[in-house]
């Protein structure tokens, strides 16, 4: 989904409504841990648990946060990405494209129908701890 469709469906949306992001292929359900660059020059948002003050979006914020990066955005996709722990030393960073948005239980769903976009995904080692 396209940065100025996002906006455009979000519009008339309660601006103090909770989001969530859904992928239902990897059961992956999520509140939002920020918004930003996730890969070079593509937007998106990074889900997880950290920071819980930071991961309560409401519609308002996630739109006033979009608007920031400007016109030439617009036309990007829009990536959610997510990270999986493999073991104590691997972890792996997934990517998964936004593909509609819905209302429901009283929360704006954010969701990828599509699958993961493996061609995408990164494996990265945790630095050696002494």
């Amino acid at each position: 989904m396209k940065i100025k469709n996002i906006l455009d469906e979000l519009r008339f949306a309660d601006e103090n409504v909770q989001m969530i992001c859904v992928a239902p292929s990897a059961d992956l359900r999520s509140r939002i841990y920020v918004v930003g660059q996730v890969l070079e020059n593509i937007l998106g948002v990074v889900l997880g648990k950290r920071e819980p003050h930071l991961r309560e979006k409401t519609v308002g914020t996630f739109r006033e946060e979009l608007k920031t990066f400007g016109s030439q955005f617009e036309e990007n996709d829009f990536l959610m990405e997510s990270m999986h722990q493999i073991n104590e030393e691997i972890y792996e960073v997934r990517y998964y494209k936004l593909t509609h948005i819905r209302q429901e239980g009283g929360e704006v769903v954010l969701y990828s129908e599509i699958g993961e976009l493996q061609e995408l995904r990164e494996i990265h080692q945790e630095p050696e701890c002494k």
